[in-house]
């Protein structure tokens, strides 16, 4: 299940998840992903994981669709999580999406994971979309 959290920051999407995930908990996250990019252009991510489970495939093909849609539009994303090899996924994640700095936190590390992914993104966004903020007023 993906729960929202509270963000640290107006751009970013914090989520915890624990067990399964399906279509009616991912939709809540792609709605506020949507709302986040409509207001910054860019956004990050917070991602605290409990435990895995099982992603159902409508949810998974759902996601992957999602992310090649809006790939340079995250900024940042964060994940805390416990389980180590998670760090070694992440370490190979970073030369699979170079538009997403990527970065596992441990639980001891919350704090300073908040803080990273709260950051404000660069200027512009590479995927041709203008930060909400640098939208033009002519």
């Amino acid at each position: 299940m993906l729960t929202l959290l509270k963000s640290p920051a107006d751009h970013v999407v914090a989520l915890r998840l624990e067990g399964n995930i399906d279509q009616a908990s991912l939709t809540p996250v792609i709605k506020e992903c949507d709302e986040r990019l409509a207001r910054h252009g860019r956004i990050s991510l917070l991602v605290e994981i409990e435990r895995f489970g099982l992603i159902t495939p409508a949810a998974l093909l759902n996601d992957i669709g999602y992310a090649l849609r809006h790939l340079g539009d995250f900024e940042r994303e964060a994940i805390i999580s416990k389980a180590d090899w998670l760090r070694h996924v992440t370490e190979f994640s970073k030369h699979l999406v170079r538009s997403m700095e990527v970065k596992h936190f441990s639980p001891a590390e919350r704090e300073a994971a908040y803080a990273w992914v709260a950051e404000l993104p660069r200027k512009g966004a590479p995927s041709g979309k203008p930060a909400a903020a640098e939208k033009s007023t002519h």
